[in-house]
């Protein structure tokens, strides 16, 4: 839990600090708001786990920003920027399963997809490490998304029951 909690504070501060000196422009401070909630929703569910309303809540915040980078998505015309944007959404799509499932039902089905989601996070996360080392004006960035998909990775997975 202590390297997962330095993980989600370090890509949460990292968010912060672009939002507070002004570095994205765009979408770019919609992504940074949302690693900053991301992050502290993480956080949460690592330190003090959350439910009924609390819980419900971020569901739906989560829930529109997917909806927020699905509509980036569809009109980027660039692969790279639609990527991004298809692994953001993947991301909030992540945190709403994580939210919505947790702690896991013993049901086959709900295991079953959670490791779908843990294996599509994961891919997720591989394309952030190939993007920061083709990307050279956005490594840094890249390399917070890695770590972020990354520990969400790691979180699902030990909330995941054994197949």
């Amino acid at each position: 839990m202590n390297t997962l909690t330095l993980v989600f504070g370090t890509t949460g501060l990292y968010c912060l600090w672009r939002l507070a000196t002004g570095r994205g422009r765009g979408i770019e401070v919609f992504t940074d708001v949302n690693h900053v909630v991301m992050s502290a929703a993480m956080l949460a569910m690592l330190w003090l786990p959350l439910d009924g309303v609390a819980r419900w809540v971020q569901v739906v915040a989560f829930g529109g920003a997917a909806v927020v980078f699905l509509r980036h998505l569809a009109r980027s015309a660039d692969v790279a920027v639609r990527a991004g944007a298809l692994m953001h959404a993947a991301m909030n799509l992540g945190m709403v399963w994580m939210l919505s499932t947790m702690p896991m039902a013993l049901r086959t089905w709900t295991g079953m997809l959670s490791w779908v989601v843990t294996g599509s996070l994961a891919l997720a996360a591989g394309w952030w490490v190939l993007r920061a080392t083709r990307c050279s004006g956005h490594r840094l960035m890249c390399c917070c998304h890695a770590l972020a998909t990354a520990g969400m990775v790691v979180m699902l997975a030990m909330m995941n029951p054994v197949l």
